[in-house]
């Protein structure tokens, strides 16, 4: 994570990330190429209906905008990859897996249902963010989310804006083999493959987007994650998906997830695609 001390020093590694010249950024915000220097010189600050469009529209921490768009900024770390802040260096330390389970029954009144398209649309957003250039098509994922309400959720930040999310598919097991066996990409994934029956056996979770923008949002997400399956003490199923980040795979394996597979993207060699699979009945158990 970077520590940004002012508005200007965020703004232009945003733009730089999202590879936009400072007329591109203009146009995107409906202001002139001068507003943008000047906010990128630390000259003014942002306006509230602007600011509002950074963070509703483009999907910026709303934190991250109130702690740097004033006259008195207080800094904030941030990391462009994970599209992630945290506002001290301790908050943003890798902690082990172990330590979600030890507030497995935490609760926060900020986690709803997944059902506003602003937030399907932020789940796509994210995914392209991560370097998946063909999402899941959002029909398959309001779908499933229907389907499993108690593991397709959004966390607000205090302001109420977007600050994370788990979307999770109940997949028919015919189409995770396809998936596992590489004879089917995940984008290809339509509604026909996702399953109404969780009796099924073995039951298919399919994490399709586990994302929070600070460490204490991540922590409530995966903690009500593993009390459902804490909960529930299904005997026979499978959690599976692909990551883009090594941070995770790193997690899930501390979990019990094997590596099934993985691929270097071709449009971004540096990064690769991971596909894990398990469950997390002997991690709970312990």
């Amino acid at each position: 994570m970077k520590r940004y001390y002012t508005l200007g020093e965020f703004l232009i590694d945003y733009r730089k990330h999202r590879n936009l010249t400072q007329l591109d950024f203009a146009a995107m915000m409906d202001v002139d190429a001068r507003t943008v220097i000047r906010w990128e010189n630390n000259q003014s600050l942002i306006k509230s209906d602007k600011e509002k469009l950074l963070v509703e529209d483009f999907g910026v921490p709303h934190q991250l905008i109130r702690n740097l768009n004033t006259n008195l900024p207080m800094p904030v770390y941030f990391d462009f990859k994970k599209w992630m802040y945290s506002l001290t260096l301790l908050s943003n330390v890798v902690r082990n897996a172990n330590d979600f389970k030890a507030e497995i029954t935490h609760e926060t009144s900020r986690i709803d249902q997944l059902e506003l398209d602003k937030d399907f649309n932020f789940i796509s957003y994210i995914q392209e963010n991560q370097k998946n250039s063909t999402p899941i098509r959002q029909d398959v994922v309001k779908t499933a989310a229907k389907i499993l309400p108690e593991l397709n959720l959004v966390i607000r930040d205090h302001s109420g804006y977007h600050g994370g999310h788990m979307a999770i598919l109940p997949l028919k097991y015919e189409a995770y083999g396809l998936i596992r066996d590489q004879k089917k990409q995940e984008h290809q994934l339509t509604e026909n493959d996702l399953s109404r029956h969780v009796d099924e056996n073995p039951t298919v979770f399919y994490f399709y987007s586990i994302y929070s923008n600070s460490t204490d949002n991540n922590f409530y997400l995966i903690n009500k994650l593993l009390y459902y399956f804490k909960e529930r003490q299904l005997n026979n199923y499978i959690f599976a998906g692909i990551t883009y980040q090594e941070l995770k795979v790193e997690r899930f394996r501390e979990i019990g997830f094997n590596i099934i597979w993985e691929r270097i993207l071709e449009d971004h060699p540096d990064q690769k695609a991971t596909f894990l699979a398990g469950n997390f009945n002997e991690f709970l158990s312990k």
